[in-house]
């Protein structure tokens, strides 16, 4: 055997171990697939839940609550009026993380010490004598909750912080209010309430329904009273303490009254000053007034939800404040109209059970985008509910599921995009289905129907059929009660003897268990020289044809064009027909559209003409954002001086940072000159930091000093120091890294901490003083700032790090809190087993090598003889 003979064999036993190795992952990796693909059903396998069984029918609740910052402790007497289904000898309460120190029943000859045991998060009081059926009962529960694990937040100035404004706010959806009240933590049961609250002097303290009386107390504290006459569940019920300023409006005799920070005053009407519009045009739309006493909002800190429902007092996150240079970016409409719209989908009327949540969120949901069609026109609602969709899409991607679903593992899973978005589009589609004047009649009959309790999906089902005489069985079947959307093929063809369209629809999706085949009305618009007409058809099967007669052929037929139905749709049509459709389709969507599916021929120069004139010129901004994204793939000193052009005047902010974006694949002096021009003179802020982030790839070895000097830029959310970070990461910039640094040691606000941790850790993610540097932010009070330095720690991988959260696993009570320090340590130990498996097989491969390399001598040797 010669020596090429030898080599030649011991590379292709190389090649065969390769190719095993390979096979063999790729075999698991099919497998895998294949699993994940039989199982979509994500969170969503426990067994069929029903709605929750009680003895016991809550009836009132009064809490008496002093509030102590120093300790963080909330002393607490819960007053029950309970009524038994049957006859009862032991009543049991949700109370976690609470010290109970007393339980008394209280009856007109006076109060009775009961015995009672706490058990997980469970309180059971045996009652001195059995209490019949339809008898009421009154309990008394004296209790202690000290650094609330869910429920309740204190916030305070400290050290790191000593300008905050120190406030207490409760937050119990889903069934959090056990953490701060004992009682049957269930949206299933009703109750009126009532709160008095002791607090420093100079503090404000809101809560549900109206305020009954403040008494001014010798210790320097005051007392407040505020009382819920009509009924609402439980995890409904708020309190929020501090130092807060009012924006004080009102509705046809109704207080709206909005709370911000003190200091913060000047931007509330920013945020809130819609909100006497939104609850007049809600009023009349939903032809039910609205049912409450007042309407209030607060802003508070530390707060890690958008808003929340709570009766009469919504909660908002102070993020929901903003400057006159961010309401070009953002505006808190939304949000103020969602919550407000719970006052009458998720509070007048609550779901029975977590499983029917978007009874609550999917209206509330809606009715932003109805508030939003009323304010701003259908056009931008459109694109609203297009985002809206595009939401549930990714999601769907990753599991589906029936929009009414009792399988959840957990109740907070149920608060996903099937609930919000697609919730949503399902009511339009309903609205579409029935018509305005039959859609809302039925709302209507709903909340008449159903004021003040609980309701599931057939309850809605049954106003609608009572109201407006249709039957909707077949639509709650598809729509609710399965998954999925209809995904349709459509095509059309010129009959020009016939002088007939003729259109066929095609439903693609699996059908399975899960996704139906859809029924659902379309319509279809067909553009013929001067006329253009739209008829509606229904869609019922697998494939479908439909013929349209008009006078000539169409330049374009477009397939619902004011996107009512929720899908996905192929629809390929002619350039030309595309380009009829982008510069003359009345519909938004269909414009939209139309740009979309002309990138692929973005650099014919008919085509491109066609898209540069409607990104300069549509009517509608994300018509002209759309065009811009078109010419991703366009060249050339046309398209250059375009996006020139409209980064610096278009007046949609939204539509400058598009075109600032694609000036970042378009290298030229004039380019860098005007994003440059940009950071400095464009109001927004949003524009700003995508013009520094498209500088860094047009410039990127003159652009350091611009990022250095946008690390000291304020912006609301900081959305400039994000991207300033961003950039200097990229490159790397040794300078970056200690200035980071000291920006994170000299900040006290929380949000931005987070925002540094993440960027130091991934600028010197190979420093051990980086480790050091974060080892101090595991201790921060604020718990989004300690939950990022576990991660970023996690991250980085260095063993020492396991100590340090292994110490601060023993002082974390939250649970939440608890499971993201094992999170972190577990993926430390996972890379330091991963570290010691690649020390194994190096090691490995050497001996293996070594035997190799004996053996070539051998054949070698035996070769020679």
């Amino acid at each position: 055997m010669s020596n090429d003979e030898c080599r030649t064999r011991v590379a292709a036993t190389h090649q065969r171990i390769t190719i095993l190795l390979l096979l063999a992952v790729l075999a698991w990796n099919g497998t895998a697939a294949a699993i994940r693909a039989q199982d979509r059903r994500g969170p969503f396998t426990h067994e069929p839940r029903s709605v929750r069984s009680r003895d016991v029918d809550q009836r009132h609740i009064r809490l008496e609550l002093r509030f102590d910052w120093d300790k963080e402790q909330m002393d607490g007497r819960a007053v029950l009026t309970l009524v038994p289904f049957r006859e009862v000898s032991r009543i049991e309460l949700d109370a976690a993380g609470m010290q109970v120190s007393r339980v008394a029943r209280i009856a007109a000859e006076g109060e009775t010490t009961l015995k009672y045991e706490q058990r997980g998060e469970t309180l059971a009081a045996d009652l001195d004598s059995p209490a019949r059926a339809e008898e009421e009962i009154t309990l008394a529960i004296d209790y202690r909750v000290t650094k609330p694990q869910h429920g309740a937040h204190f916030v305070q100035a400290d050290d790191q912080r000593p300008d905050q404004v120190a406030m207490v706010w409760t937050q119990s959806e889903p069934e959090f209010a056990r953490y701060w009240f004992p009682c049957i933590d269930s949206p299933s049961d009703r109750l009126t309430s009532e709160i008095t609250a002791t607090v420093p002097a100079d503090y404000v303290v809101l809560s549900n329904g109206v305020l009954e009386s403040t008494t001014d107390n010798s210790d320097g504290t005051r007392t407040w009273h505020w009382v819920q006459k009509q009924t609402h569940a439980p995890y409904l019920m708020s309190v929020v303490a501090g130092d807060f300023e009012t924006l004080e409006q009102e509705w046809d005799g109704i207080p709206i009254v909005s709370y911000v920070p003190r200091g913060k005053l000047a931007e509330a009407e920013r945020s809130f000053g819609k909100t006497p519009d939104m609850v007049r045009y809600f009023s009349e739309l939903i032809g039910y007034r609205y049912p409450w006493p007042k309407y209030t909002q607060i802003c508070v800190d530390e707060y890690m939800w958008g808003g929340m429902e709570h009766t009469s007092a919504t909660t908002l996150n102070s993020g929901t404040l903003h400057d006159e240079r961010a309401h070009l970016d953002h505006t808190s409409d939304d949000l103020v109209s969602h919550e407000l719209a719970h006052q009458w989908f998720g509070d007048l009327m609550t779901c029975k059970d977590w499983g029917e949540i978007w009874l609550n969120e999917s209206f509330a949901t809606y009715l932003a985008t109805l508030w939003e069609e009323h304010d701003k026109g259908w056009d931008e609602a459109a694109w609203s509910r297009r985002g809206e969709a595009e939401g549930y899409f990714g999601e769907d991607g990753r599991y589906r599921r029936s929009i009414v679903n009792y399988r959840y593992d957990e109740p907070d899973k149920m608060f996903d995009s099937h609930s919000y978005p697609k919730g949503g589009r399902v009511l339009h589609m309903l609205r579409f289905e029935l018509g305005d004047e039959q859609f809302f009649k039925a709302l209507r009959h709903y909340c008449e129907t159903n004021a003040y309790g609980t309701v599931e999906t057939a309850d809605l089902r049954r106003a609608i059929e009572d109201s407006t005489g249709q039957g909707m069985n077949w639509f709650f079947d598809q729509w609710l009660y399965k998954g999925g959307h209809p995904e349709f093929e459509v095509e059309w063809q010129w009959d020009d003897k016939a002088k007939s369209v003729r259109l066929t629809v095609k439903q693609t999706q699996k059908v399975d268990d899960t996704t139906p085949l859809f029924r659902t009305d379309a319509e279809i618009e067909l553009a013929c020289p001067g006329e253009t007409v739209t008829r509606r058809v229904t869609i019922r099967a697998v494939q479908e044809t439909f013929h349209f007669d008009v006078p000539a052929r169409p330049t374009r037929v477009c397939f619902d064009p004011n996107d009512w139905i929720l899908k996905k749709l192929v629809f390929k049509k002619s350039e030309e027909e595309l380009l009829d459709q982008l510069a003359h389709d009345e519909h938004v969507m269909c414009r939209a559209r139309a740009a979309m599916d002309l990138a692929e021929h973005a650099k014919k120069d008919t085509v491109q003409e066609a898209v540069l004139t409607a990104a300069k010129g549509d009517s509608f901004w994300a018509v002209r954002q759309e065009a811009i994204r078109a010419l991703a793939s366009a060249n050339g000193d046309d398209v250059r001086q375009t996006m020139i052009d409209v980064a610096q005047s278009d007046a949609k902010a939204d539509v400058r940072q598009e075109a600032i974006r694609q000036l970042g694949r378009l290298p030229h002096d004039d380019t860098r000159a005007v994003l440059r021009r940009i950071v400095a003179n464009d109001p927004s802020y949003q524009s700003v930091a995508e013009a520094l982030r498209a500088l860094l790839k047009v410039d990127r070895d003159h652009c350091a000093a611009d990022l250095l000097t946008a690390l000291e830029t304020p912006s609301h959310r900081d959305v400039i120091l994000s991207a300033a970070c961003d950039c200097l990461i990229d490159l790397k910039h040794a300078e970056a890294a200690e200035r980071i640094q000291t920006l994170l040691r000299e900040t006290a606000d929380p949000d931005r901490k987070v925002l540094l941790i993440a960027a130091v850790s991934r600028l010197r993610s190979d420093d051990p003083a980086t480790v050091d540097l974060l080892k101090e932010q595991i201790d921060n009070r604020r718990p989004s700032v300690r939950r990022r330095a576990f991660d970023a720690l996690a991250d980085l991988g260095d063993p020492r790090a396991i100590d340090w959260l292994q110490e601060r696993r023993g002082k974390e009570e939250q649970p939440g809190m608890v499971r993201a320090v094992d999170g972190a340590i577990e993926k430390l130990r996972g890379k330091e087993r991963d570290l010691e498996k690649l020390r194994g097989e190096v090691e490995s491969l050497r001996r293996k090598n070594e035997q190799l390399e004996e053996r070539l001598k051998k054949l070698e040797a035996a070769a020679a003889k």
